[in-house]
């Protein structure tokens, strides 16, 4: 214990070789804070990135209106996917519903069935599922609502 003591204390007291004399070269590049603090007050923006003025945040609050959902979802997706009217014929290569779309028809299933539409739901499900490219991940949901609502068609629960 003494011997650990005896040297720690030797390194303590020999003399420090300094940047000129040290043995590795890398260690002898000369770093400044005040270098860096000048250069990154430098790269400050000269205007905060959500800084809007007043007349500009007049001007889009006088523009803004808030979206108006007129409660016909499944009429917005027949406009945005023709194919899958019930009388369209089925189109080669089938078209691929973007993930807009998939949301749009994700609240249109959620539409039908809370209006107890639950044929119009079977039948939208199948059609996707025959006619469209739909992600991977939304196949099983499509599925389970095809069964719920399948399920009620004949008034059960």
């Amino acid at each position: 214990m003494t011997e650990l003591l005896n040297k720690s204390l030797a390194l303590i007291n020999s003399p420090t070789l300094t940047m000129a004399e040290s043995e590795n070269p890398l260690f002898d590049i000369g770093v400044d804070a005040d270098d860096y603090a000048e250069a990154a007050a430098d790269d400050a923006p000269a205007v905060d990135r959500t800084f809007q003025s007043e007349a500009d945040f007049l001007a889009v609050k006088a523009a803004y209106s808030a979206r108006q959902d007129g409660g016909d979802l499944y009429s917005e997706l027949l406009r945005a996917v023709p194919q899958l009217a019930e009388d369209a014929a089925i189109t080669d290569p089938k078209p691929k519903l973007d993930k807009r779309v998939q949301m749009l028809l994700g609240y249109a299933i959620g539409e039908l069935y809370y209006d107890g539409e639950f044929e119009r739901v079977v039948k939208l499900c199948e059609r996707v599922l025959e006619r469209c490219v739909v992600d991977r991940r939304v196949v099983p949901g499509l599925e389970r609502a095809r069964e719920r609502a399948g399920g009620r068609v004949g008034g059960g629960k």
